[in-house]
């Protein structure tokens, strides 16, 4: 059992090599070495592989769950890199950076490689490390079918290095993946196809019977003696019964069919659960739900006030189980909520 635990810049016009300056200073020394180490953890974890090594996959996921090497920011944004934009007008994914710790960033080996960076006109740290990704796994462990989109899946398998941007305090608050490195290390790679992805169609049942994508289930998230799990899946259930009334989920999907900038995924059980506390704080300021426009969206207030029930009654429910899991610690617990006044533990 695992613990999936629960802002901006342009790409830099220049790399630095690995090997830190003799006269660096001090701020460039202490990037270097904050570089190398991530680096060095990252391939410790996750290191080179084949590409279809569940096994590895697991493992990874399991050491990035616990990890303290990776000093994220409260949120975090990932997506490509789409280095001619501003990262304020990139079309990224906003995650609880847990999210992207369990069900992201293991899709990548690591090499150790690294090589810093400063965009001098938004003022920003750059630490770029050398990464490929996972291509050949089972269809249920990736956090949606990536292969939806035939240029996302291409971006996926092409993809050779992940940049961690820092904010001033040295907090990574934005991940992207892009192809400007090398693919020196990259071995043995075959593009995958997948079965046809069918439209809408997120979550599905395979040809045993099981839910997929499994790596967004509580059943493949929490220990199965916790008592909590049960009313978790009901709670969660009510939660997007009452999403779907208000056609939210014909937004908060990976087709992003709205073109958000900044775009917040709720359509399996684990991405929702790493934005709930988004969730419930914005239904009661009214900011969501939005229409195409992007305007405030005018709903039945029963149907409102159905929505943040469901909401709180889904992270209480989550509170819940991680207490539990913290209290029963055969293996690290879940804590997707990030409300310091929900009595969750860390």
């Amino acid at each position: 059992m695992r613990y999936l635990a629960s802002t901006i810049a342009i790409a830099a016009t220049a790399l630095v090599t690995s090997f830190p300056a003799q006269a660096a200073d001090p701020p460039r020394q202490k990037l270097e070495e904050m570089a190398a180490t991530l680096a060095a953890n990252l391939a410790r974890v996750c290191p080179q592989t084949t590409y279809n090594d569940v096994a590895a996959l697991k493992s990874c996921s399991t050491a990035l769950s616990q990890a303290t090497f990776l000093p994220f920011a409260n949120d975090v944004l990932w997506g490509g890199d789409q280095a001619s934009q501003p990262i304020k007008k990139r079309h990224l994914t906003h995650f609880n950076p847990n999210v992207l710790k369990e069900m992201y960033l293991p899709l990548m080996t690591f090499t150790g490689k690294w090589t810093v960076a400063h965009d001098d006109r938004e003022n920003l740290d750059i630490i770029r490390v050398e990464a490929y990704f996972r291509n050949d796994l089972p269809a249920g462990d990736y956090p949606y079918p990536f292969w939806h989109s035939a240029d996302k899946w291409n971006a996926y398998e092409t993809m050779n290095q992940v940049n961690f941007y820092l904010n001033a305090e040295g907090k990574i608050f934005v991940g992207t993946r892009g192809d400007a490195g090398s693919n020196a290390a990259k071995g043995p790679y075959t593009h995958v196809a997948h079965e046809p992805f069918q439209k809408g169609q997120w979550q599905w049942t395979d040809q045993t019977g099981k839910s997929q994508p499994e790596v967004t289930l509580f059943s493949a998230r929490y220990q199965s003696g916790n008592p909590h799990t049960e009313r978790l899946d009901q709670n969660y259930r009510a939660f997007a019964s009452e999403m779907r009334a208000a056609s939210c989920d014909g937004c908060h999907n990976p087709s992003n069919p709205a073109h958000s900038d900044q775009l917040t995924l709720l359509q399996t059980p684990a991405h929702a659960a790493g934005e709930i506390d988004r969730v419930i704080k914005e239904v009661q300021e009214g900011t969501m739900p939005q229409d195409e426009l992007g305007l405030r969206k005018e709903i039945d207030p029963a149907l409102r006030s159905a929505i943040l029930r469901t909401a709180v009654a889904f992270r209480n429910e989550l509170v819940a189980a991680n207490q539990w899991e913290a209290l029963n610690p055969d293996a690290p617990a879940i804590a997707y909520s990030t409300d310091r006044n929900a009595g969750r533990t860390r």
